[in-house]
């Protein structure tokens, strides 16, 4: 893990506001359209940014067992905010996220652990991209809020490796959303597992190289 590198938060957040300016000519160019970035959602997301920036510069691993709870505080983070009150009136979400996060039979931190794992060995591109498709395809690992922790997710991979992060931008948005989008229509089986998921991921992957900024990251 690399603790050399900082996120540049003032430029991610100027990068997701530009985003929130023009996002209805971008849902124009969408396969499917989404709803527009509200204010609440940049300010968690840069909570969650933030997040990932203390990760690691404490150098913990996500990815281990003992630091998979991160993985789900980034989940309440993004839809949740860090307000103790807030979290108080969403106990009832919190608890059952964190119940399907660990147990839910079909797609769980174990299974997610496990095409990390497989993906170890390659580029953080494409251990990045093998994590996000698998997350969010269904059924998906969080009841909501699967794209914003993904993105998260894939930062702290690509981060950790002395790569830019993962930031929605004006230039990357359509080929970022479609296919998301696609990967979240498409259901978990034998045959996806195979063929179907496998090649959005690797298109991801290349996606993600091509689309990396360096202003996203600093040295320490």
């Amino acid at each position: 893990m690399s603790d050399n590198y900082r996120l540049n938060l003032p430029e991610i957040h100027r990068s997701l506001r530009k985003v929130q300016r023009n996002f209805e000519s971008i849902n124009e160019k969408l396969d499917v359209r989404r709803d527009p970035l509200e204010d609440i959602i940049i300010e968690n997301l840069m909570l969650g940014y933030t997040y990932i920036d203390q990760l690691i510069g404490k150098k913990i691993n996500l990815f281990h067992r003992r630091g998979l709870h991160h993985i789900l505080e980034l989940n309440h983070i993004v839809l949740c905010g860090n307000d103790p009150k807030i979290r108080k009136e969403f106990h009832q979400h919190v608890t059952a996220t964190t119940d399907r996060f660990y147990g839910q039979k079909e797609c769980n931190i174990s299974e997610v652990i496990s095409v990390y794992n497989k993906w170890r060995d390659k580029s953080s591109w494409k251990r990045a991209a093998a994590v996000y498709i698998y997350h969010i395809s269904q059924p998906q690992l969080f009841f909501e809020g699967n794209h914003r922790t993904g993105a998260l997710l894939m930062s702290y991979i690509l981060s950790s490796a002395g790569k830019p992060p993962f930031v929605l931008s004006v230039d990357n948005a359509e080929a970022y959303f479609n296919p998301s989008t696609l990967a979240k229509l498409t259901r978990k089986s034998m045959v996806t597992k195979m063929w179907n998921l496998p090649k959005i991921q690797k298109k991801f992957a290349k996606f993600l190289k091509r689309q990396a900024e360096t202003k996203f990251l600093v040295s320490r």
